[in-house]
């Protein structure tokens, strides 16, 4: 469900990347992928390791700046799931794709934001009320009904998997 929410909003990641920054089409959609495993690997991690208040307080932060990276983001960016979401894309694009860390940065300052706030939009649409809370994030990103362990699995692979069997 998460891999779905992230794909519907590729062409709009792509046009503004490019709208807004110097990048060509061709690195925005190079930097695609690497955003959506930042924040796949950012919300479960924090999922499996407890800090669902941690993913619902980022969720609702970015709802609130409707995704435009304008003034809310440094409260956005005070949030430790995001803080390790943005760092892990800096990283990644800075190394394996030879961004310079500034642009990385202004990057990270606009696309996170933008594909977090459509993540929070599924959560509200999937709740019973407006409000994002454990149950509609979780549902929206298909982590009830056993998805989390499945997905924790995923990420510890080898050994320690085997203790969610």
């Amino acid at each position: 469900m998460l891999d779905q929410l992230l794909s519907g909003v590729q062409s709009q990641f792509t046009s503004s990347l490019t709208e807004q920054t110097e990048l060509s089409s061709e690195q925005a959609t190079g930097l695609f992928p690497v955003a959506k495993d930042a924040i796949t690997s950012g919300i479960t991690g924090a999922v499996a390791g407890g800090n669902v208040s941690g993913v619902l307080d980022m969720l609702k932060g970015a709802v609130g700046m409707g995704g435009s990276g304008g003034g809310g983001l440094a409260g956005l960016a005070q949030n430790m799931v995001y803080k390790s979401i943005a760092g892990n894309f800096i990283s990644k694009a800075t190394s394996s794709l030879g961004l310079s860390e500034s642009l990385a940065s202004q990057v990270s300052g606009m696309a996170l934001p933008m594909i977090l706030s459509k993540i929070g939009g599924a959560a509200q649409a999937h709740g019973d009320t407006d409000e994002i809370d454990q149950s509609s994030v979780m549902g929206a990103l298909g982590l009830d009904s056993g998805g989390l362990m499945d997905k924790a699995k995923d990420m510890l692979g080898g050994g320690l998997g085997n203790l969610f069997k």
